[in-house]
């Protein structure tokens, strides 16, 4: 049996089952974890799903992480939540599921590597292979450089700040920002495109958008951009190769810019969303990630 820890919004995993075969799945949505019953102790695993599907120390035979996430957001309190209690205790049991198979090589595709790979530690990596932007991670001042040029406010992480809302990338006036608060600031690049590249065990797939009729900085709320796949250079799909070797990642969904002709790295999730690029199984995305599940699960005895 195959575990996919996920949500019931992923549409990713909606569209891939269908691909997996005879392959029997549990599939287990972390914003419904009422609605599953379980019990984890020193004699084994036993979940059941709303459904009635039971998973055992027996049948598990593989794990593939997705998104495992909560969308609608609560308010805690200063003095604590039982619901927010909850939400936490049930994360931490069934990541920590998923850290123990993959420790034990039961992971198919996205796994923890070695050593973890942060936003700008993967910039440090990353200047080998690509062009970087100049970039700050500051508090307490503002250094001069930033008085020069343009500059955008990123995010280190997607924890909510407040009424369901994540901060997306956005232009910024440095003198108006507070040094109370940490910032990580990336220089502005005025690019033509935004290109993305999912690498799935070595097959790299590229697509592009023009920035000519992008709304802010962030792609993110521009839903209606139309990504066509693009071709990359025999150094570009090398780089991104060599990056991934040099991470230990075999999965990874690459962010970059290109501006005259040249690629800009900005950031590589290793676990990053990707269904919206092949929504009509035509571009071999959910065959690539298929196929590399059903490797991993077939070749596990």
């Amino acid at each position: 049996m195959l575990l996919i820890p996920t949500c019931s919004e992923d549409v990713t995993t909606d569209m891939l089952l269908p691909l997996l075969g005879e392959i029997d799945v549990f599939r287990f949505n972390i914003d419904k974890w009422n609605e599953y019953a379980w019990e984890f102790s020193n004699a084994g695993i036993f979940a059941q799903s709303p459904d009635g599907k039971i998973l055992a120390d027996n049948k598990l035979k593989c794990v593939y992480m997705r998104k495992p996430i909560f969308f609608d957001a609560i308010d805690v309190p200063a003095n604590g939540c039982l619901e927010n209690w909850c939400r936490e205790e049930v994360v931490r049991l069934w990541q920590d599921l998923f850290y123990d198979m993959a420790a034990r090589s039961r992971a198919a595709l996205v796994f923890p590597a070695k050593s973890k790979w942060y936003k700008h530690t993967q910039m440090e990596l990353a200047s080998k292979y690509f062009k970087v932007p100049e970039w700050k991670i500051i508090r307490g001042f503002l250094p001069e450089a930033l008085k020069n040029g343009k500059w955008v406010a990123k995010s280190l992480t997607q924890t909510q700040i407040g009424e369901g809302k994540i901060f997306l990338v956005r232009e910024i006036d440095v003198d108006k920002i507070d040094p109370y608060y940490p910032w990580f600031l990336q220089r502005k690049i005025d690019a033509q495109y935004d290109l993305t590249a999912v690498f799935v065990e070595g097959e790299i797939f590229a697509f592009e958008t023009s920035r000519s009729e992008l709304k802010g900085e962030d792609v993110r709320i521009n839903t209606k951009l139309q990504w066509d796949r693009t071709e990359l250079s025999e150094s570009e799909l090398l780089a991104i190769k060599s990056f991934m070797k040099d991470t230990g990642f075999a999965f990874g969904r690459f962010d970059f810019l290109r501006k005259d002709g040249e690629l800009i790295f900005l950031e590589m999730n290793p676990n990053g969303m990707w269904a919206w690029l092949d929504m009509d199984y035509k571009n071999g995305i959910f065959e690539s990630v298929a196929n590399a599940i059903k490797r991993k699960y077939n070749s596990i005895n």
